[in-house]
């Protein structure tokens, strides 16, 4: 399976890609850019300071949520 997407990788290497009318531009912008709703995680008021997250989670009665990664913060903080 490797070898096959590598032999796919290779032969399109040399074929550029093609070129974007300037009336298609705008269409397919807004095509790629998230749509409403379509990603909710960004409206959710996220904290980045673990002592304010405890601090709120224990006024409002509710759990917190920590995340990381293995690279590293998701935050780009390292």
């Amino acid at each position: 399976m490797r070898l096959l997407l590598l032999a796919l990788l290779l032969a399109q290497a040399g074929t550029p890609p093609p070129e974007i009318a300037p009336d298609d531009f705008t269409r397919l912008q807004n095509a790629i850019r998230p749509q409403p709703g379509e990603s909710p995680w960004r409206e959710i008021d996220w904290m980045t300071s673990i002592r304010g997250a405890r601090e709120r989670a224990a006024a409002e009665g509710k759990p917190i949520l920590v995340f990381t990664a293995a690279d590293g913060s998701p935050l780009a903080r390292t």
